[in-house]
């Protein structure tokens, strides 16, 4: 009976054993890296005469879908989306109307179709069909750019318009399209499956996800021509958001003890601003315009009056009359920390003074009393106040020091500077570089050429309208962009594109060449930029 027992379970441990071992996956070998292949597809792919009422691909391994309902996309764009679902390896396309007669259809599965285990995505697979008996196959494509900073535009909308619409401009604002694609990440596009017709070509963010352009934030790209597939050319198209030119007052409000501020949706030239009481003579108040004159800082001496009445005129836009109280009630986070001093800046370089420069204080807001002190005469630079100037006779062989005690400069919020202390020496011309470049903008065009850093702040510009040597001089040492602006409606700045107005976006143009700035080194470009 024992051997017995000692039998039976030596063959329930090999068994237990044998259980264990199956269950152990093998190990190694290289990763799966190959997206799913379609092994099957009725109908065929690139078909004619198309009358049914779905489309079943089958592929070599199990699926997922990723986000179908916009992934997929159908063009010519269907009414009502078509169902896309997904059993073990094959993928279904149910249409739910009718499709158009002797038309070509394309499916762009865009990045749905992944492979089960590995998340291995068939990127963009196409799948064509025609309801007639002939298969249109000329193409149209580009790509989309944002017109501001030249960044490919991924993601929007591109789409084409049959030359033979009615009133065909204003198509894209009242309707689908008669094609439509989508932009990759490197902002191209592409269409397949066109017939030997002529489009209007027009690219849009559809914010409210109905094929067309009627939302003001949605941004858009066109092309002021119509376009054939038979071009074979690639086409370039700068997106851009159109701007509300009606003026708005965006912002009114005391934002902080002794501010008040005013902001407008664009430069407030012709905005009147009225205060029709009289104010006792201790309420200053000191105005001052940002530099796109678009929003406008009411400083004032804080607890002299406790509301004043604000009148706003523009046009028949704005007519404003607000009282506002002047009682800043401050948050309790902010209670208690209100900071009696003011950051002030100058303009040195590190410890270098500028070459010709005089050294200059720089202030957040307006100052209206300097206290004397030691022999130093500070000026006033600018009508608001917020830069003071010091004249020094600079030897570059010395190092100057400039101490000052608290309670020098006061602004008009009653806010005056902490102590103070500079140490700098004059810098010599060795330390920065110089930029020359002779640019030609294009004839009776104004253009603006701008000098950008590694950071893409400008640097300092000019605007010219014929051939001219630009010099951008005493640059400190990194890489510097050149970017000019053809300033077609001479306004000074960029300006955006309008499609209900039909004018596209000023032209952006940045120079070949990234240039490095060396200390004591000067790039001289002997070849003539020509802003064409």
């Amino acid at each position: 009976m024992l051997g017995k027992i000692k039998h039976i379970s030596l063959f329930l441990g090999l068994l237990l054993l044998t259980r264990c071992a199956n269950v152990v996956a093998p190990t190694g070998g290289p990763k799966d890296v190959t997206p799913p292949k379609v092994v099957e597809a009725k109908p065929e792919n690139r078909s004619t005469n198309f009358n049914n009422k779905k489309i079943e691909l089958t592929f070599d391994e199990y699926l997922t879908l990723n986000n179908a309902t916009q992934e997929v996309l159908v063009s010519p764009p269907l009414t009502t989306k078509p169902d896309v679902k997904l059993s073990g390896k094959t993928v279904t396309v149910k249409f739910h109307e009718a499709l158009k007669p002797y038309a070509t259809y394309t499916i762009d599965f865009g990045n749905a179709i992944q492979d089960l285990h590995e998340g291995n995505t068939l990127k963009n697979y196409i799948y064509t069909f025609s309801t007639g008996d002939v298969l249109d196959t000329l193409s149209i494509y580009g790509k989309v750019i944002n017109a501001d900073d030249e960044k490919p535009a991924d993601d929007m909308f591109v789409a084409l318009y049959d030359e033979d619409s009615d009133s065909l401009h204003h198509q894209p604002l009242h309707r689908a399209p008669d094609f439509i694609t989508r932009t990759d990440k490197e902002g191209n596009f592409r269409f397949n499956g066109l017939p030997e017709k002529c489009f209007l070509v027009f690219a849009f963010t559809d914010v409210n996800a109905n094929y067309y352009f009627d939302m003001p934030n949605e941004k858009v790209a066109f092309i002021d021509s119509l376009v054939s597939p038979l071009d074979s050319v690639s086409l370039l198209m700068k997106a851009f958001v159109e701007i509300d030119t009606n003026q708005m007052l965006l912002e009114k409000k005391l934002v902080e003890e002794g501010l008040l501020r005013f902001v407008f949706r664009h430069p407030a030239h012709n905005v009147r601003f009225t205060f029709p009481e009289h104010t006792v003579d201790s309420f200053k108040m000191v105005k001052v315009w940002s530099q796109e004159k678009d929003t406008l800082c009411c400083y004032f001496t804080p607890n002299v009056i406790d509301s004043m009445q604000v009148i706003i005129n523009y046009d028949t836009l704005i007519n404003d009359s607000t009282r506002y109280s002047l009682k800043f009630r401050e948050t309790k986070q902010k209670q208690g920390k209100r900071d009696h001093f003011m950051r002030v800046t100058s303009n040195l370089r590190g410890k270098l003074l500028t070459p010709g420069d005089d050294f200059i204080l720089r202030f957040p807001e307006p100052v209206i009393k300097v206290i004397p002190y030691d022999t130093l005469a500070f000026e006033k630079l600018d009508e608001f106040g917020m830069q003071y100037g010091l004249s020094i006779d600079m030897n570059d062989t010395l190092e100057y020091t400039i101490n000052l005690p608290d309670s020098v400069f006061f602004s008009v919020r009653g806010k005056v500077n902490d102590t103070l202390s500079f140490k700098f020496t004059q810098a010599s011309e060795t330390n920065f570089g110089n930029i020359a470049i002779q640019v030609a903008p294009p004839e009776g065009v104004q253009a603006i050429v701008q000098l950008l850093d590694s950071h893409s702040k400008v640097v300092e510009q000019y605007v010219i309208d014929t051939l001219q040597r630009l010099e951008f001089l005493r640059l400190n040492p990194e890489k510097y962009k050149l970017r000019a602006i053809i300033d077609a409606d001479r306004n000074g700045k960029w300006s955006t594109g309008n499609y209900h107005r039909h004018f596209l976006p000023e032209r952006i143009l940045i120079y070949k060449d990234e240039l490095d700035v060396k200390a004591g080194w000067d790039i001289d470009l002997d070849e003539v930029w020509k802003l064409h």
